[in-house]
């Protein structure tokens, strides 16, 4: 047998890197930590940990005593860098050069007006990373995602750097018409498209491909289907020990690859392991031949009779044929119980039997989709399958799926019949709605996700909520079968709320609130269950412009409960009581012979009055503007230039500071000569 490995296969220089850099903290005093496994490859991370390099899920995982955190090659969200510089903890940055590219492009463009479009895997470190530098990003994974993207003036589109460079085209193509103006950057890794191009160059030359690589790493399973398009038997592993022997029956030529995050010695590992197997077939078929030379009869020419072996084991078929001739073989759509007796990654053998074992493939063992069938049963497993194909010749094929999806359906029929709520989690995002795993796949509409329209659908993926079964039907052929809807159970749960909140809210009372939306004239904030108006005049004790210069939406902030009006169900916030006033910051901060920096703000006949705190305005009297007497105030400032003033009084009953421009400019010179004379003693 041949073997023959791509020549763009295993490591990228990123991911090379990234393990470098964590072998180098290994090294160092104190414990180092990954953010996350530092790539998706299990071998690489059990290694690191055999190091003392362990991933953590978030920052609150790490201990005080913790020398630093890895930022591993995906990179990382900005707020993950901030929350680390403000604990202290020392950040190793391991991010790919092409990832971090991406963050400094899309915190660019952001600036220069773009709405930006990330085209990738949106649960993917690398794209939660990307969007997390950025106030707003949509994540597209196909045609069908940007088809739905809202139109803009302009656009600017980036990718996942493991993505394949077709399928980002054809989402560009897409987007086009989107905007006035889409600016378009290619940040798909150029050893990714080697990787794949030397892979389908690979499949030419050979009657089988190996990619070997972790199955959660994207660029691997990208390989995995570019290979496998190829139309060469391709098979994805993640160590030597899943080679399965049958893979090679009739197979002169095999070639391996593997994906970005592969180390070198599990690619040799694969090698190995096919040259020990192709070793043992040939000694095999030696020590085959050789006994077969051995023990054949001495037939002399002519002769027909037979051995007594060959009669007993004509007796022994014979035997055997009488014993099956009882055996009814179930028909096509019966449910019968089997033994597992063998479990392989793509199928599971059973004995349910008959003359031979039964055959569950893994497209037909769960509801759910796995990567292996050895997530789901093993040996001795006692199961209830259906019966799909049963022939004279051997072929029993069965299926787990159907019997799991029939048991299932007959439990959501009962529960749309008495209008019972079920639980199911969201898995993807379609056309006109979102599609729910509630133990089959169910379909639910745009219009029932809430009690109200929903901008983001995406944002619902993974999430387990509560639905009731508004259709049912197991007959249905085209479209789904079962239709779920959340819209009158938010509604019910809104109501229960409401209610709960108008029998506990008071006046005076300071509750916790989140930043629902912004409007010109203030912030509506989500007290639990019910909105409350935080007016613009009640967000701090000075002007403010607009509420969206000292708010943003999802923040969290403490308000004051202004006033009630419960016919009209309205409630007014402060965040205004809750502040400091500026005078008392005043207060607090200056005391008489103070020097301080301020801005004039307005000017009189008698002086100019500059800002000390917002809020709070001084007044320079005509007679302290200057060292020399002053016709107007504006012959000597202007409204908006900054000046260094002294305090020469502060009256707190009045409300009023006096400061002077002339005495801090004495003050001033009086320092300038007293550090003459010092520096000349």
């Amino acid at each position: 047998m041949d073997i023959e490995i791509a020549p763009h296969a295993g490591f990228c220089s990123g991911v090379r890197r990234a393990i470098e850099i964590a072998q180098d903290c290994a090294k160092r005093d104190g414990t180092y930590y990954t953010l996350g496994p530092i790539v998706h490859n299990e071998a690489v991370v059990k290694s690191l940990e055999d190091m003392g390099i362990s991933p953590i899920n978030c920052l609150a995982d790490i201990g005080d005593s913790a020398a630093g955190i890895i930022i591993r090659s995906h990179g990382a969200p900005a707020h993950i860098w901030e929350e680390a510089r403000s604990r202290g903890i020392e950040i190793v940055d391991a991010t790919c050069p092409l990832v971090k590219r991406i963050h400094d492009l899309v915190t660019t463009l952001q600036k220069e007006g773009y709405d930006i479009i990330v085209y990738g895997d949106i649960h993917h470190p690398e794209v939660q990373g990307i969007i997390g530098w950025v106030d707003k990003a949509q994540v597209v994974a196909n045609k069908e995602d940007a088809s739905q993207v809202s139109k803009a003036n302009k656009l600017a589109v980036v990718s996942q750097t493991t993505k394949n460079e077709r399928d980002y085209f054809q989402v560009v193509q897409e987007l086009i018409p989107k905007a006035k103006e889409i600016r378009v950057f290619n940040t798909i890794c150029a050893a990714t498209r080697l990787r794949q191009e030397s892979g389908q160059s690979l499949a030419n030359r050979v009657d089988m491909i190996l990619v070997v690589g972790d199955r959660q790493s994207s660029n691997t399973t990208t390989l995995f289907k570019e290979c496998s398009n190829t139309g060469v038997p391709t098979h994805l592993i993640q160590s030597a020990e899943e080679i399965q022997p049958d893979w090679l029956k009739g197979v002169n030529r095999v070639g391996i690859t593997a994906g970005a995050s592969t180390p070198d010695w599990k690619i040799k590992e694969v090698v190995d392991r096919m040259t020990m197997m192709d070793e043992q077939e040939n000694q095999g078929l030696n020590q085959e031949n050789q006994i077969q030379q051995e023990t054949a009869p001495e037939v002399q020419p002519g002769e027909q009779g037979q051995t007594s072996d060959e009669s007993l084991q004509e007796e022994s078929f014979a035997n055997m044929e009488a014993e099956m001739a009882d055996f009814a073989s179930p028909s096509r759509g019966d449910v019968i119980h089997g033994t597992v007796i063998e479990v392989r990654d793509d199928e599971v053998m059973v004995d349910v039997g008959g003359k031979s074992e039964g055959i569950i493939p893994l497209r037909e063992l769960s509801v759910k989709e796995v990567d292996s069938a050895k997530e789901l049963v093993k040996v001795g497993d006692d199961l209830e399958v259906m019966v799909l194909k049963w022939d004279d010749d051997g072929t029993i094929l069965l299926s787990k799926k159907r019997v799991d999806a029939k048991r299932v359906m007959d439990q959501l029929e009962e529960a749309f019949k008495n209008g019972q709520v079920v639980e199911g989690t969201v898995t993807e995002s379609v056309k006109g709605g979102l599609l729910v795993d509630v133990g089959v796949v169910a379909f639910l509409p745009a219009s029932h996700v809430e009690d109200g329209y929903v901008r983001n659908l995406d944002e619902y993926i993974g999430k387990t909520l509560s639905f009731k079964i508004i259709e049912f039907n197991r007959n249905k052929r085209r479209g789904s079968q079962i239709v779920v809807s959340r819209k009158d159970l938010v509604a019910e749960e809104k109501a229960r709320r409401k209610e709960e909140f108008w029998n506990n809210i008071a006046e005076g009372q300071v509750r916790k609130g989140r930043v629902k939306r912004i409007v010109d004239y203030g912030a509506f904030i989500d007290l639990g269950g019910y909105e409350g108006l935080l007016h613009v005049s009640e967000l701090d004790h000075h002007r403010v412009e607009h509420p969206s210069n000292v708010l943003k939406e999802g923040d969290e902030l403490d308000v004051f409960i202004l006033g009630l009006d419960r016919e009209k169900e309205r409630v007014s916030l402060s965040r205004k009581q809750l502040l400091k006033s500026p005078w008392e910051i005043v207060l607090e901060k200056y005391q008489e012979g103070d020097i301080i920096d301020g801005t004039v703000v307005r000017i009189a006949p008698f002086g100019a009055f500059v800002e000390v705190e917002p809020g709070v305005d001084g007044l320079v009297h005509i007679s302290h503007l200057a060292d020399h007497r002053v016709e107007k105030p504006e012959d000597v400032v202007k409204v908006g230039q900054q000046v260094r003033t002294k305090i020469l009084s502060i009256d707190p009953e009045e409300k009023r500071i006096g400061l002077s421009i002339k005495e801090a400019q004495k003050e001033e010179e009086r320092k300038e000569v007293q550090e003459y004379l010092d520096n000349q003693e």
